[in-house]
């Protein structure tokens, strides 16, 4: 806004007053009057008249400037609704013309639509006059060659033979279409005759000069013409002689049925046998030596023949699957039972090893051939279906010979061709159905898989449009090879035989493992329990003497002596840890196997039924028996307790602590985790170590009583006069009393036992209590026997002998209880003048009155020197 047009001159008012965001009636105000009140002031007099002529003014021009304001706002606004007007106008004629334009647009695009559908219909309409002028030149010429032949002229079909690989693959085709002609006209007129005759002949020879051609080219390597014929007869009939011919010529099967004919794999088996296959502490023997050859040379035939079937056979992977067919079923199998059934017949073991031995190197070799197929094999077939669909010729991808057009390539050009409408009449419609060469293909392959059970995988990656990167490690042959492995073992796994041969085979080797046991424990017990013991033990030795002798004899060896200590062991009927450790290999042996020759879905169950064999084996047949015969001995107290018994307390936690360790390592890693065959198998476990606990606590606590009712017994066997010595008796005074030696031997051995076989805390618990029941005893046991002054020596040495047995028990409560035993028997050495200061004093001033009292009344003194009355004064 300029000097010149700004109102705020007008009010008198600073330059831009009225341009400012905020306005202020006071301000406004004071701004006016701003002259008329510094004129006030100055002159210290208040006159009203220059501020109403002021206001007055101001007012004058606000009332102008607000009509001019209302003249302008009145002038714009009618502007404004004039422009509206105008832009609505224009808006509906806008809106009008693009109405026109979309409906020019539809009607447009419904012309093009009939003018597109027109082209379409007459571009079906050529491609049918092209197609049905294409079939009436081929019924021309078939009739014209059916004349000819019916006429016995060859002339014409002996100089396409003689264009070349195109020439014979047309002819190829002709016979074909000929023989189908004359197959579905087989009760034609007798005039026909001729004609059929002449075919069947001109095919059977073009057919044999074919095979000759490439039986020729095989032998000599030469796989371009092996190509050309190999097209040729798929060409004429599928391809069927072709690859019976390659399959029946491959020196692999004829090589197989020289050297491992069952003569010569009898022969071989002698001079290849497994001695230690029947053995079972020896180690699992390496696989069969044929056995590892054959298949080294299936892999390294399958990895060369691909080179060449890939470049001679119109669909590889079928010849493939035929070739691994034939050397699964024939070659593999027949050696594979003539293995097996040697091995049956030399043991159970043999046989489940071999079995195993021979599933674990067929695995190989398959997962071997699957990696080849997807390596190779399956992203080769991939290719050339891919240029098969695309129309281009695949024969260059895979350095296929160029000279000759494949009957695959044919298929996959006609395949994007319509099917056409077929004719009712009847030689036209024979014609009409196998003009298209390639649908006939199709159909014939569906058949054949149909027939063989196998499905052609290169139909497989046209439906699923496999490419090179999907399901990467999987190829087209993966399954079929699973299916090939599983044929070959089915009849020794299906329907549960694996399994009931394991298990039988695993109780008969825990049978042999235990027979030093249920021996030693037949010769230990009475008659009628030795006699069904020994019957149960010759159903043993008797069951495995036919075939079986040598796996009995190591089986014994390796069960009762593997060493001298735990050959002793057994011999005495007692547990031995060798003889678990040889349970648990057999059983880790059995599991391996089981995880090899099962299917993922029954493996769980299988190691839990070999598991709940070896639990129910190693706790019924083996630790608990052997745990009753301990408590058994223990029952009789008339007999020293036998210091052994810890052994087998110690023998039976070793044997507990192996089995956890094998459950968690052998066991665990193939049941799973959190399901109900996992809850039951630990649950099993866990039961029998639970029932071991509980029967090694009642044979301690019962080898305890045994010890105190011992120990009684050896003091009830001192004698009154043991404490009361002829005055020149010194043997007495230096070795004691019988009963004292007697006790601290038996107390040595109990503790030598306990440390050798014993944890620290049961140590504690059974030397405490033996400990504790030896002193309430003694102090019972001075109580009964009057004591003179020579026997309080003899009964000094008696109690520091005590003492210093007790000490090596290490118990702190024990040596202190001794201690006081050891005060107690200086009752007996002082003169009575010192007595009363011993007992009020020392040690003793805390134990019971009445104690001491009787203990005092024991010596042989008490009565003549009045000790009792100086006792109780």
């Amino acid at each position: 806004m300029s000097a010149s047009s700004d109102p705020s001159h007008e009010f008198g008012l600073p330059e831009g007053y009225f341009a400012q965001s905020a306005f202020l009636a006071d301000e406004f105000v004071e701004e006016l009057s701003r002259v008329d009140l510094e004129f006030a002031r100055k002159n210290a007099v208040f006159e009203p008249k220059p501020f109403v002529r002021t206001f007055e003014r101001a007012l004058d021009r606000l009332q102008a400037a607000q009509g001019a304001l209302g003249a302008t706002i009145a002038k714009l606004e009618q502007t404004a609704n004039s422009s509206a007007a105008d832009h609505g106008k224009k808006m509906a004629r806008l809106k009008k013309t693009f109405a026109t334009v979309g409906g020019s647009f539809e009607r447009l695009e419904t012309q093009i639509s009939e003018v597109s559908s027109n082209t379409i219909r007459i571009g079906e309409q050529l491609d049918t006059v092209a197609k049905e002028k294409e079939r009436a030149e081929a019924i021309k010429e078939l009739v014209e060659f059916y004349a000819e032949l019916n006429a016995g002229n060859t002339r014409h079909l002996d100089a396409l033979l003689e264009g070349g690989a195109e020439g014979m693959l047309k002819v190829a085709h002709t016979l074909r279409r000929l023989n189908t002609i004359v197959v579905d006209n087989e009760y034609s007129a007798p005039a026909d005759a001729a004609a059929k005759r002449q075919i069947e002949i001109y095919s059977e020879n073009f057919e044999k000069a074919m095979l000759s051609s490439f039986e020729t080219a095989y032998r000599d390597g030469d796989v371009p013409s092996m190509g050309v014929a190999a097209r040729t007869l798929d060409a004429f009939n599928g391809g069927v002689s072709v690859v019976k011919v390659y399959i029946n010529q491959h020196p692999f099967f004829l090589s197989s049925m020289v050297g491992h004919s069952p003569d010569s794999a009898d022969d071989g088996a002698d001079a290849n046998a497994m001695p230690d296959a029947s053995d079972m502490a020896a180690r699992p023997p390496p696989p069969d030596r044929r056995l590892a050859q054959l298949y080294s040379d299936t892999r390294a035939v399958m990895y060369k023949d691909w080179a060449i079937i890939s470049k001679v056979f119109p669909r590889p992977i079928d010849l493939m699957q035929q070739l691994l067919k034939r050397v699964f079923e024939q070659t593999i199998q027949a050696y594979l039972e003539t293995l097996l059934a040697r091995a049956e017949a030399q043991s159970a073991l043999a046989f489940l090893r071999v079995l195993g031995l021979a599933h674990q190197e067929t695995r190989r070799l398959v997962e071997d051939l699957q990696k080849f197929d997807a390596e190779t094999i399956t992203p080769a077939v991939v290719v050339l279906e891919t240029a098969r669909r695309s129309g281009n010729n695949p024969q260059g991808l895979l350095d296929m010979p160029g000279d000759a057009q494949t009957a695959s390539a044919q298929f996959s050009r006609s395949r994007s061709r319509k099917n056409l409408a077929r004719t009712d009449r009847g030689g036209d419609a024979a014609i009409d159905d196998d003009d298209d060469m390639d649908d006939e293909d199709a159909a014939r392959e569906r058949l054949g898989e149909a027939r063989s059970g196998v499905s052609s995988a290169v139909a497989i990656a046209v439906l699923i449009g496999r490419s090179e990167g999907d399901n990467a490690g999987v190829g087209l042959l993966h399954g079929f090879l699973n299916r090939c492995c599983d044929d070959l073992f089915e009849s020794y796994t299906a329907g549960g035989n694996y399994m009931s041969t394991e298990q039988a085979h695993l109780k008969e080797a825990f049978r042999q493992i235990l027979v030093p046991f249920v021996r030693a424990r037949s010769e230990r017990q009475g008659p009628s329990r030795s006699k069904a013991l020994l019957g149960m033990l010759s159903s043993v030795t008797g069951g495995t003497s036919s075939g079986n002798s040598g796996a009995a004899g190591s089986g014994t060896d390796a069960g009762g002596a593997t060493t001298a200590g735990g050959a002793a062991t057994e011999a005495e009927g007692i547990i031995n840890p060798q003889t678990a450790r040889m349970m648990l290999q057999v059983h880790a042996e059995a599991i391996a196997r089981a995880i090899e020759l099962e299917s993922e879905a029954t493996a769980a169950d299988a190691v839990a039924a070999l598991t709940g064999q070896l639990v129910s084996t190693l706790g019924d047949e083996y630790v608990f028996p052997a745990l009753e015969d301990v408590l058994e001995a223990l029952q009789d107290l008339r007999q020293e307790p036998d210091v052994h018994t810890f052994d087998v307390v110690r023998v039976a936690n070793i044997v507990v602590r192996l089995l956890q360790v094998h459950f968690q390592r052998a066991v665990v890693p193939y049941l799973g985790n959190g399901n109900y065959i996992y809850r039951d198998a630990v649950a099993e476990k866990n039961q029998l170590m639970s029932r071991v606990e509980m029967n090694l606590n009642l044979i301690t606590n019962k080898f305890v009583g045994a010890c105190k009712q011992w120990i009684g017994g050896l003091l009830g066997k001192q004698r009154k006069g043991d404490f009361r010595p002829a005055e020149d008796d010194f043997t007495a005074l230096e070795a004691g009393t019988q009963p004292c030696r007697q006790c601290t031997e038996f107390l040595r051995r109990v503790e030598h036992a306990c440390r050798q076989s014993l944890g620290t805390d049961n140590q504690a618990r059974v030397l405490g209590e033996v400990g504790s029941a030896l002193h309430a005893m003694l102090m019972d046991h001075l109580r009964k026997f009057v004591v003179s002054v020579a026997g309080g020596l003899v009964l000094a040495k008696d109690v520091s002998r005590y003492r210093e047995t007790i000490a090596s028990f290490g118990i702190a409560a024990l040596t202190d209880k001794f201690a006081v035993l050891q005060d107690i028997s200086n009752i007996f050495l002082v003169q009575p003048t010192a007595l009363k200061s011993l007992l009020d004093e020392g040690p003793l001033a805390r134990l019971d009155r009445a104690t001491l009292q009787a203990l005092v009344q024991m010596r042989e003194d008490s009565r003549s020197s009045k000790l009792v009355k100086q006792f109780t004064s």
